[in-house]
This record gives structure tokens, sequence and C-alpha cells, in this order.
């Protein structure tokens, strides 16, 4: 329910009255049914429904793992498995924004891949 006033989140008691939760407002009353819609009109919550219909979904998987994806760099990465010197190389964000990017190399010659972080 939200409240008639201020139309913040408030919960009913088991009497069907709510208690603004914003201490600015201080609603206490009965919960109305009603809200306004963005056009104006009001609706009638109490004639709501929902249902819990499950939807087909289509799924598709993709494979890219065989295609080589970064940029190129000779002579600064060596292949842990091949001793190669050629290695494709992508920045990733793969943990929280505030950790530092993962290095994604993958071998021109074995395509070995490994990562650095």
């Amino acid at each position: 329910m939200f409240c008639p006033e201020c139309g913040s989140l408030a919960f009913p008691d088991t009497s069907g009255n709510i208690k603004c939760p914003n201490y600015k407002c201080g609603y206490t009353g009965a919960a109305e049914n009603k809200i306004t819609g963005t056009d104006g009109t009001e609706i009638d919550l109490s004639k709501a429904t929902s249902s819990s219909r499950v939807e087909e979904r289509k799924y598709e998987v993709i494979s890219d793992s065989d295609s080589v994806r970064g940029v190129l760099t000779t002579d600064t990465y060596i292949c842990p498995k091949c001793d190669g010197r050629e290695a494709y190389a992508e920045l990733r964000q793969t943990r929280a924004s505030d950790e530092p990017e993962t290095r994604i190399l993958t071998c021109k010659n074995c395509s070995h891949g490994w990562r650095e972080y």
C-alpha cells in the first residue's frame, strides 16, 4: 500500500490502517485501494489481478569460443604451454567495478588461454 498523502510505501496493520513511515508526512488512517495513474485517472487496486502464467522463452546458445578476440601482441607475453611469444590480449571487467580488470590472453600458435589478474 502507498500513503495517500505522500506516496511512500506503507504496510497495513491487521485492522487495515496504515501509518506512513515518512516522518514529515505522518499520515495515519485507512488504507485506500486507489492510486492515480500517470494520465491522472484513478486506478482501483481492489480489482487488480495477477497471474503466474509461464511464458515460452527461446534460448539460443552462441558458441564463439573458437573465435579469437583481442589485440595481437608480440614479445609481451609468453605462452605457458608452448612458449610462443604472440598472443591475443583482451581486457574484461570480470569482478566488481572497484576491482581491476582481468587480462584474458590467447596464444596465437596453440590457442591456449590464460588470465592475468
